[in-house]
């Protein structure tokens, strides 16, 4: 039967599972308590109470994966989790892993290695919980099943999920970028002048002049732009949806640009481009520091089902060819969530070519990439 008891959508109905299975287990389902509240530092520790018979607290750190941001339990997790742990108040007697990973030798053979050496510094047990394990004592729970599996309390469900252009987890971005390449070529045979005397032309300056527009092409004023234009800003939106059955509500997000880049912006105004949209700005909901822009709803607005919101931000690559992820975190009343997306990198190189002249054949080399750079109308500062 067990196999056919679904995994949770999410971190926060696992850790909700974890409090009700242990409470039905450790018989005292009205004093196990979550931790604190979201956000707040847990000392490692999501679930805990003092099991029935027993005379210290037990703690329970909660680790939803597979179906989440990562999907394996690492050991340098684990000790991370088990040294916070340790600063929990009072002190713990038996602290639990509890995790919707499937079961791995490997971790589990580390965490009781881990549970050894605890307990022979006159420190807590350690137990691992995965998703097998998690299931036969969802099994064996009457109150617990009820609850999960005959899904008579667990009725609603949150989602929420990020795409970059056209609701896709990845997007192509192209910069525009002037190659400077040095090539080599043989130099000219020198040809010697001949003597013709004097020319009639000579000293004819009116004359002298129409043959010069004959021969030449003619010369137009070049107009000049005082805008700075920088062509390797790639701009892109960033959709936020909520795909679950409830609404959400007091809502914001996080994305933080995780890979190289040079400069990200919410607006062409923020950057070196330097057009501010004053009209803009009155309806603004992001803000830039550092790698990070926030989103802040209009007037808190809650986000119903299957509607979603949007922004165009803009960023300044690296000349290469590469990926740049974006983590994200949704903060919400009673639901959290994060993820990645990832912007590719494909630059559009101008190449600039610049002759090296040489004397003989031998000389003669391969293109050489001298440098690879924005293409821009204008000089920085600092160039």
């Amino acid at each position: 039967m067990k196999k056919s008891i679904q995994k949770p959508e999410n971190w926060q109905d696992f850790e909700t599972l974890c409090k009700k299975l242990w409470g039905e287990i450790w018989d005292i389902p009205l004093k196990i308590k979550k931790n604190g509240r979201s956000g707040q530092s847990q000392s490692g520790v999501d679930v805990y109470g003092i099991p029935k018979g027993e005379n210290s607290y037990w703690g329970i750190q909660c680790k939803g994966k597979d179906n989440y941001t990562n999907a394996r339990l690492t050991k340098n997790e684990i000790e991370n989790e088990i040294a916070k742990a340790k600063t929990f108040n009072p002190k713990l007697d038996v602290f639990i892993f509890a995790t919707t990973m499937n079961k791995d030798v490997e971790i589990e053979e580390f965490v009781r290695l881990k549970d050894i050496e605890s307990r022979e510094n006159n420190s807590f047990e350690i137990l691992l919980y995965c998703w097998e394990d998690i299931a036969d004592l969802i099994d064996e729970n009457i109150d617990t099943y009820n609850f999960w599996v005959a899904n008579k309390s667990h009725k609603t469900k949150f989602d929420f999920e990020v795409y970059l252009n056209d609701f896709e987890n990845d997007f192509i971005i192209k910069p525009k970028c002037i190659r400077k390449i040095k090539r080599y070529k043989l130099k000219e045979p020198k040809i010697e002048k001949l003597d013709i005397g004097f020319s009639p032309l000579f000293g004819n300056t009116e004359l002298m002049r129409k043959l010069s527009m004959i021969t030449q092409p003619p010369q137009f004023k070049a107009y000049v732009s005082h805008q700075k234009v920088n062509e390797a800003i790639c701009s892109f939106e960033i959709i936020m949806k909520n795909v679950g059955s409830v609404v959400i509500e007091d809502w914001k997000l996080r994305f933080r640009v995780v890979g190289e880049h040079k400069e990200i912006m919410d607006q062409l105004g923020t950057g070196p481009m330097g057009m501010i949209d004053i009209g803009y700005l009155k309806h603004k909901r992001t803000y830039v520091k550092e790698n990070t822009i926030s989103f802040t709803p209009k007037d808190n607005e809650p986000l119903i089902q299957k509607d979603n919101r949007y922004f165009k931000a803009y960023i300044i690559p690296l000349c290469e060819e590469y990926t740049i992820p974006i983590e994200w975190e949704l903060l919400a009343r009673d639901y959290d969530k994060s993820g990645t997306i990832f912007l590719k990198v494909q630059p559009g190189y101008e190449d600039k070519i610049i002759y090296e002249y040489v004397d003989t054949e031998d000389d003669l080399k391969g293109d050489e990439i001298i440098s690879i750079e924005e293409k821009k109308n204008y000089i920085d500062d600092d160039e």
